[in-house]
């Protein structure tokens, strides 16, 4: 490091200390997904639990896990939820005891963060204003002088299971690889994938059990100017096969996508980013409902021709897709819709912080019908999901598909307010408008974590996750039929999180 760089960093960080320095004087540090029950762990640690449950004694040989967001290195309030370091909590079953182990994912960002102890990389939530600016030109910099690798991601955000390796995802990286050691009952990181010209790909990838065959597809997050859909192919030995670029309107996101077995369903959705957005005190990725298209994509994996595309009267976002089929001349697609989608609420939720962003409780399952022969889309609801008799404003996602009635999805309850857990709901999709959910709701002051995974014992189906109350946290199994929960639990906070995993393996 010549003397010029050392001048340059030195006056670049002197720069962000009274930055911070100066925040500190301003504002009290009470960001919502930094406090109560968002609050980050700070240690990693391998606990043993013996019990004699005889439910929990049934899902010997396996493993279930959690990841999300749990930011090592913090500072501001202007923490993004979906920023934070990946951290992954696993629980192996045995015969009678189950050992927890939580790990935070070792990225190249967290490395980067751990060897200079403090945050380096830009957060989401801060892009906004002057300081935002100043905080873009400042990692800017210092990734040209050589001070940061250019990999930014958390990954944070889903799990993958493919030939026999599991990956962490994160849609602003590349996946990276985990070992998790079954007879030492821990996780550590192997490294993260590298291939040359893929910058990042999705955390919501398709196993195409057909022809099996893996599609890590991605979206332009790299400098947003152009919309593209980038399909990415890889074999069973993580090679890529090959690479289509495909146009979309908008330059935003793209999360999720349907997939038939054949097709892709790509949604290009009205969440577009524009950089001048920082100059009004605003997030750069919006969703524009006034102005906005939505549109679907169908592409064929075999053929690979451009899409056809077929549009929508009204605009939505959809985060999760539920499951996706071909019927006739029509595509049968449920997924949790969104009409109004703020960034700004997964920084602050309160309404005095966050007076023009509150959390709208309208995330709903619903089924969208595109008929390819009159070239026409629709959306249908069900008022029952639309009216559940809860006193609180929720949302439904994390939509999964039942193991034993393939007709069956589960969605995960939210407080829209706080962003907790409250609760599960099952349906049938099978006349979907009409279909009676069942709800399951947690006893008062009792939470969920996360995405919940489907596990079948004795041919009866339960829901696995995390769960905790105000000072506990369990693993539970979860009877919607019956409405019963059985928990154990265990001698560490778990602080919610985005997606899991559920796997059986031999002895």
């Amino acid at each position: 490091m010549n003397i010029a760089n050392i001048i340059i960093l030195t006056y670049l960080l002197g720069i962000n200390s009274f930055v911070v320095f100066s925040n500190r004087i301003c504002k009290n540090y009470n960001q919502h997904y930094l406090k109560d029950k968002f609050t980050p762990v700070t240690e990693e640690v391998n606990i043993k639990i013996n019990h004699e449950n005889k439910l929990f004694k049934q899902l010997k040989n396996s493993f279930f896990a959690q990841i999300g967001s749990n930011p090592k290195h913090v500072e501001g309030e202007d923490y993004h939820w979906f920023d934070g370091d990946g951290m992954i909590h696993g629980i192996f079953f045995n015969n009678s005891f189950m050992t927890y182990n939580n790990k935070w994912i070792q990225t190249k960002r967290l490395e980067v963060e751990d060897k200079w102890n403090k945050k380096m990389y830009l957060y989401f939530g801060e892009l906004k204003g002057f300081n935002g600016i100043y905080q873009i030109f400042k990692y800017a910099f210092m990734e040209i002088l050589g001070f940061l690798p250019p990999a930014k991601g958390t990954a944070n955000t889903a799990l993958l299971h493919w030939e026999n390796e599991i990956y962490a995802l994160h849609e602003g990286d590349m996946p990276y690889n985990l070992n998790v050691n079954y007879s030492a009952c821990t996780i550590s990181t192997k490294g993260r994938l590298n291939y040359k010209n893929i910058y990042s790909t999705t955390a919501h990838p398709i196993i195409d059990k057909k022809r099996k065959l893996l599609y890590l597809y991605g979206y332009n997050n790299y400098d947003f100017v152009n919309g593209k859909f980038i399909f990415n192919v890889f074999n069973r030995k993580m090679e890529l096969l090959n690479q289509k670029n495909i146009t979309l309107l908008n330059n935003g996101m793209t999360h999720d996508v349907g997939f038939t077995g054949n097709d892709i369903i790509i949604p290009d959705m009205p969440l577009k980013y524009d950089f001048a957005r920082m100059f009004k005190q605003e997030l750069p990725l919006y969703f524009d409902n006034k102005d906005g298209i939505t549109r679907f994509g169908i592409f064929n994996v075999k053929t690979q021709q451009d899409p056809d595309w077929y549009y929508f009267n009204n605009n939505f976002f959809i985060f999760h897709f539920a499951k996706t089929y071909k019927k006739n001349n029509k595509y049968n697609i449920f997924a949790c819709v969104m009409n109004e989608l703020h960034m700004e609420d997964f920084v602050e939720v309160d309404h005095v912080k966050n007076p023009e962003h509150i959390i709208r409780g309208d995330l709903r399952l619903k089924k969208i019908i595109i008929d390819i022969k009159k070239n026409t889309t629709k959306i249908i609801e069900n008022e029952n999901l639309n009216n559940l008799p809860l006193n609180f404003n929720y949302n439904l996602d994390f939509p999964i598909e039942s193991q034993i009635n393939k007709n069956h999805i589960y969605c995960t309850i939210f407080n829209a307010g706080v962003g907790y857990i409250h609760g599960y709901v099952k349906i049938n999709t099978k006349n979907f408008e009409k279909s009676e959910p069942q709800i399951f709701l947690f006893e008062n002051n009792m939470y969920g974590n996360s995405e919940p995974q489907v596990v079948v014992i004795n041919n009866k189906e339960y829901l696995l996750t995390f769960t905790n109350d105000d000072i506990k946290s369990y693993i539970s199994l979860i009877d919607i039929d019956n409405n019963t929960i059985d928990s154990i639990e265990i001698n560490a906070r778990i602080p919610p999180g985005f997606h899991s995993l559920y796997l059986k393996h031999k002895n």
